[in-house]
């Protein structure tokens, strides 16, 4: 693949991953008393987990921290597509993301629940790690 279908790619999935982001950190806020858009049942709710026990770090919600890191992912993306040197840093980013989706399935897990939104960026964080690998691995065969 080209490099720069690749980082259009990763573009893309930021600004879909940032959208996501952005209304689960809305739904933190102002939840819905008679359940939003991913709200299908009470096992199967972005409500529920978006404001259940494990919905912070710091008093921070969860979900801002996607934002941030949607916003980082862009900016080194973009650098990728600008300079080779910057890809080994996409890659560990995207590596660090990955552990944190990890993270995050064990909390659902310990909550019996599942936040359809949270899963929709959770998918896009493994597109975005495989995208990364594939540019990694294209330009630096030999590293």
């Amino acid at each position: 693949m080209q490099k720069k279908s690749l980082i259009n790619g990763l573009l893309f999935l930021t600004l879909l991953g940032l959208a996501t982001s952005l209304y689960l950190v809305y739904n933190h806020y102002y939840p819905h008393l008679q359940g939003g858009i991913c709200d299908i049942t009470a096992a199967v709710s972005c409500t529920v987990v978006n404001s259940g026990i494990y919905s912070t770090i710091f008093g921070i919600p969860v979900a801002f921290y996607g934002v941030l890191w949607f916003l980082i992912l862009g900016i080194f993306s973009w650098k990728s597509g600008q300079d080779k040197k910057a890809i080994p840093k996409l890659l560990g980013w995207n590596i660090l993301g990955m552990a944190f989706v990890l993270y995050f399935v064990y909390l659902e897990y310990l909550l019996s629940r599942i936040c359809p939104f949270c899963t929709v960026v959770h998918i896009l964080v493994v597109l975005s790690l495989i995208i990364s690998i594939f540019l990694y691995k294209q330009f630096y065969k030999y590293a």
